[in-house]
Parts: structure tokens; sequence; C-alpha cells
């Protein structure tokens, strides 16, 4: 499977990105309302923050990166 950003104008589909698949494929089309998906977005970070799911990376033995480990330096 494979999903790939597109742009429907009323009439046509075109992809934002170039995509090589070879003969007729079946595919799902899905329509984004902005707004339903910026709130979706916002209520996943807020269920996100409330959950114990990262706790985790609170301990120091998860802490396993430190400014040497980094090929450049902005």
């Amino acid at each position: 499977m494979l999903s790939v950003k597109a742009i429907y104008d009323g009439e046509k589909v075109t992809l934002l990105e170039k995509v090589e698949i070879k003969g007729p494929k079946e595919v799902i089309v899905t329509f984004l309302d902005s707004e339903t998906s910026q709130q979706l977005q916002r209520d996943i970070y807020k269920l996100a923050e409330q959950s114990n799911s990262f706790d985790f990376l609170k301990e120091p033995v998860e802490d396993i990166y430190s400014d040497n480990d980094l090929k450049k330096k902005y």
C-alpha cells in the first residue's frame, strides 16, 4: 500500500509527488477537511500529554544522546 498527498480541483486529482505504479490499480480517495484534521491532531496531542505513554523518556537511562553525537552543530 502506498499513500501520497494530492489535490482535487473539483474535476481531477493531481498527485503532489511522483509515483511509479505499473498498470491500473484500485485506490482509496479520502477528502480531508482541514479543520476536522487539525482538531483531530490537537486531540491526539492532548491525549498523548495526558497519558503515561512517554513517561519512560524522563528516565536518565533513556537520555542516550549528547552534543557529541551531532555531525554538525547549528
